[in-house]
């Protein structure tokens, strides 16, 4: 099937004039690509990731960017049917595309420091941390690390009234969730570090973030939930939303559910989120604008989505999580991308993804991808 037919089948899908053995096939290319994947360590829904695709086609929703997706999804289909034909014949895959194809995604992986500088790398091995007296934490195969509070052991600081912290760091090609103290989680995205007290004493529960992370805060209107950034502060009493705060990019904070107020360090007045609602903070501009919260924190379920988003933002988010740097000499387009990526594809499959929509070409060279 060429890549034409390959596009007019999936646009009659879309209308929905397509007939039930042409939707079938297009259903058959999706589980064949999901199926080929080694399990994700998030525990990818790929049954709720199809219900969005479908829904974005118009099967159950309005939003259009999932065509890109599918035919990007029987791309790659056809791409790897090519391939395994190729392997049949002794054939040898084109040394660029075997060596993207050897570009792994991330993994549940992070590294915990202790108030004391001990570092204990988080991975696949569940153990049982003494954090702090008092303060055990737990992390398990599953990419979780849970604080447990001993109650029959007195906990608190070990020096006079200052509390004792731990830092937990992702690297690039990681992600992990916490469960901190107080029952509230948080989700941190690759190349990111969160610092926390253990436990919460005092009047707030104030932590540190540095990256990206989801949280889903535990209420408590007594001790109001403080998250400072690399530009602002954010309150909290007990609601789900996104930080994203890299190093000298605008920090971005997405509302999912409840309430924050968001207040740049260079300025004393309060900015009020509603649900979905995005606050994007760059030097003293502050600008609020309407989202889909589901699209900005799709990436703790396992999904890339890009929605009208700059090139370089895709960029971005693919090389901190394949640990992969992207060089373009300046000269990338001024382009805007669409697309759904589930983010346990290896790095060939989703360079393949961009290509088809982007026009752009990408060669590697050890962890270095040149775009032109």
């Amino acid at each position: 099937m060429s890549d034409q037919e390959t596009k007019d089948l999936l646009e009659r899908v879309e209308r929905g004039d397509c007939t039930p053995e042409e939707r079938a096939l297009v259903e058959d290319w999706y589980r064949d690509l999901c199926e080929r994947q080694e399990p994700a360590p998030t525990n990818v829904d790929y049954d709720l990731i199809k219900r969005k695709i479908w829904a974005s086609l118009g099967l159950g929703g309005s939003k259009s960017y999932g065509l890109w997706y599918l035919m990007a999804a029987a791309a790659t289909f056809i791409s790897v049917l090519s391939y395994t034909l190729y392997m049949q014949t002794s054939t040898p895959a084109p040394p660029q595309e075997k060596m993207m194809a050897a570009v792994h995604p991330g993994s549940s992986k992070a590294m915990l420091t202790l108030s004391d500088g001990r570092q204990i790398p988080l991975g696949d091995q569940p153990d049982s941390i003494q954090a702090a007296p008092g303060v055990t934490a737990q992390h398990n195969s599953s990419g979780i690390l849970d604080y447990v509070l001993n109650k029959k052991q007195p906990f608190g600081s070990t020096s006079g009234d200052r509390p004792v912290y731990n830092t937990i760091t992702t690297p690039r090609g990681g992600q992990y969730q916490v469960v901190l103290p107080d029952g509230s989680k948080v989700f941190l995205n690759a190349e990111s570090s969160l610092t926390y007290p253990v436990p919460f004493t005092g009047a707030t529960r104030q932590v540190k973030l540095i990256g990206e992370a989801y949280f889903e805060v535990a209420k408590n209107h007594q001790q109001p939930f403080l998250v400072s950034s690399p530009q602002q502060n954010i309150k909290v009493t007990g609601t789900h939303f996104n930080v994203c705060c890299y190093l000298h990019q605008p920090d971005i904070t997405t509302l999912a559910e409840g309430s924050v107020e968001i207040t740049p360090l260079s300025s004393s007045t309060p900015h009020p989120l509603r649900p979905g609602q995005q606050a994007i903070l760059q030097g003293n501009n502050v600008e609020v604008r309407k989202v889909n919260a589901e699209d900005v924190i799709a990436w703790k379920d396992g999904l890339f989505v890009f929605n009208s988003t700059p090139l370089k933002e895709v960029l971005d988010q693919i090389g901190r999580w394949y640990d992969v740097d992207f060089t373009y000499n300046n000269n990338l387009p001024n382009k805007r991308f669409d697309a759904e990526i589930p983010r346990n594809l290896n790095l060939l499959e989703v360079i393949k993804i961009i290509e088809m929509s982007s026009k752009l070409k990408f060669s590697i060279n050890g962890r270095k991808i040149n775009v032109q």
